[in-house]
């Protein structure tokens, strides 16, 4: 598999812009893709797109990971500097505005490549912000980049993913906003710590019961840490009837409803373990949202630890949200007993 990067379109940006540094940094949301094509082919590459973005989730609503916000050709200067910049194409008709931008960006060789090759998919970081995803999309028909999109997509996906990730952590964690004396009263307590953002508090901390739990509020957001001697789980049957009977024990009032509900292995840091997702329920008022946990054995302190991240934010987006908090359970750490 080979993604191509357009030598030109990092050479002359750079020329005009200088050193890397000296860039802004990309504006606008970190799951929000810009999309610059013509009316006409809209549809199209939104089909493309839906191959290489093709995550969803629910809550119990379908939200899309990543949204497409349509812009006009004519208007590219304005969004240039976004964070993931999507500028598309089908076809050579000279009337057609993308593909003249594509082709006034473009090399010639570039551009033939694409029309006559394998090059399809042009994917760029940086290229006029710090911290941005730039691709060009361009093909002689939507089947020919649809059959490249399918081998490439996984990849593109990640740079997305892995972006996101990046630009979520220093919103979350830069400067003066982790709440550093709370991340070490619980490594001294604990032998494990978190990163924890400002506006968190915690709501539970018992040592008796080896449970953690903090939140955040409007929009909800609520993250809880569960540990326990020795290794507590065999297969996904033990871990299916561990992990459901944790939400009435700790949280009281709210149970994961079986719709959706999901345990799959995964790796979590260097963890082999199990992820659980879903939905969460109010057991006594008509609410809930979407959740992501996981499950897994550390051997360095010989415990097992379950990992709870859940939001409520009815009737609004929910992923950036969801992201943000399991971001925050992937800063987990432990340390060796004394």
């Amino acid at each position: 598999m080979k993604i191509f990067i357009t030598r030109y379109l990092l050479l002359f940006i750079f020329a005009l812009s200088g050193c890397e540094i000296s860039k802004p940094r990309a504006d606008g949301a970190d799951n929000e893709l810009v999309l610059v094509s013509s009316f006409e082919d809209k549809d199209d590459i939104q089909t493309i797109l839906s191959i290489i973005f093709n995550d969803t989730l629910y809550t119990p609503q379908p939200e899309p990971y990543y949204k497409i916000k349509w812009v006009e050709p004519e208007n590219f200067d304005d969004i240039k500097s976004h964070v993931n910049v999507i500028i598309a194409a089908i076809g050579q008709d000279v009337n057609n505005k993308g593909a003249k931008l594509v082709k006034k960006i473009l090399s010639n060789e570039q551009y033939k490549s694409s029309i006559e090759g394998d090059n399809q998919l042009i994917f760029s970081k940086n290229v006029f912000s710090r911290d941005q995803n730039y691709l060009i999309i361009n093909g002689p028909n939507k089947e020919k980049i649809i059959e490249l999109s399918k081998d490439q997509g996984p990849w593109l996906k990640k740079q997305y993913d892995d972006l996101l990730i990046k630009r979520q952590s220093i919103h979350l964690f830069e400067g003066s906003t982790r709440q550093k004396d709370l991340e070490e009263s619980l490594l001294e307590k604990y032998n494990w710590k978190l990163k924890i953002p400002w506006g968190y508090t915690v709501i539970r901390d018992s040592s008796e019961g080896n449970f953690f739990w903090m939140g955040r509020d409007i929009p909800y957001r609520w993250l809880a840490v569960k540990w326990e001697n020795g290794l507590v789980f065999s297969d996904s049957s033990s871990v299916h009837s561990y992990v459901m009977d944790l939400p009435s024990r700790f949280f009281k009032n709210i149970q994961y409803s079986n719709y959706l509900f999901k345990i799959e292995p995964v790796t979590f840091k260097n963890y082999g373990a199990w992820k659980i997702t879903g939905l969460w329920e109010s057991i006594d008022e008509a609410q809930g949202g979407p959740f992501i946990s996981y499950l897994f054995y550390d051997e360095v302190t010989e415990r097992t630890f379950f990992i709870h991240s859940m939001i409520f934010h009815p009737g609004r987006d929910k992923y950036l949200l969801l992201r943000q908090v399991d971001i925050i359970a992937h800063t987990f750490e432990t340390i060796p007993l004394d």
